[in-house]
């Protein structure tokens, strides 16, 4: 009822009747050429240099597209402007990412937000990503199980290294019940955007701390 009065605008370019129009749908275009299974990066093979020698925590990151338009746009306002119902035609965008690359979890986890910062938003964006792909996959959420512990500040802006530093500690791991036994399980961590992977990082390693056998990422966007 509320769409007939009200018809809902697309996100990428405020065109009336959908949230997300078939052009604007049609414009996210997803990664094609060979990406590093560890950080989407484009490598020239299965593992790009990098990943090989390092100590990531993350067994697999993937992401859906680029971050640039519109899917910028339709982040933006998802994630800053209260537009939680972009949630839904986002979130199917992850779930489809996960079968195009056969990932395989036993449950699925959000990068949480601190809970000051989450009252003051109204919503987590990512538990709302991560509820729809969840659904759409047939898969358990057990957000509880992730906790940001620790208020930190923005990573825009920071470097490499300050963004590694500003998340470290900022997760706990608070174990779940028997339906959701952590340890020996594949965990999926959702988020939005993975620019460094230092959030993405610091989740896993409390993820893993606590049992968890492997931790694969999945994310809308990463930078151009």
């Amino acid at each position: 009822m509320l769409d007939l009065l009200f018809p809902p605008r697309c996100a990428g370019c405020a065109s009336s009747g959908s949230l997300l129009c078939p052009v604007c749908l049609g414009a996210i275009a997803r990664l094609q050429e060979q990406r590093c299974s560890r950080c989407a990066l484009p490598s020239h093979g299965p593992t790009c240099r990098r990943c090989r020698f390092s100590g990531s925590s993350l067994f697999a990151l993937q992401a859906v597209a680029l971050y640039e338009e519109p899917l910028r746009s339709c982040i933006h306002r998802l994630k800053y402007q209260g537009h939680t119902r972009l949630a839904q035609p986002l979130g199917n965008m992850l779930a489809s990412c996960y079968r195009r690359y056969h990932l395989r979890a036993d449950f699925v986890v959000a990068v949480p937000l601190h809970p000051e910062r989450e009252r003051q938003r109204g919503y987590n964006h990512a538990r709302l990503l991560a509820d729809v792909c969840a659904h759409e996959l047939g898969l358990p959420c057990a957000h509880s199980l992730l906790q940001r512990v620790r208020v930190t500040a923005a990573q825009a802006g920071l470097s490499i290294s300050e963004r590694q530093q500003n998340v470290i500690g900022a997760f706990y791991c608070q174990p779940q019940g028997r339906d959701l036994s952590l340890p020996g399980s594949t965990v999926l961590l959702i988020d939005d955007v993975c620019t460094t992977g230092a959030t993405l990082e610091a989740c896993a390693t409390a993820l893993l701390q606590r049992g968890a056998a492997t931790v694969q990422a999945l994310v809308l966007a990463i930078p151009g």
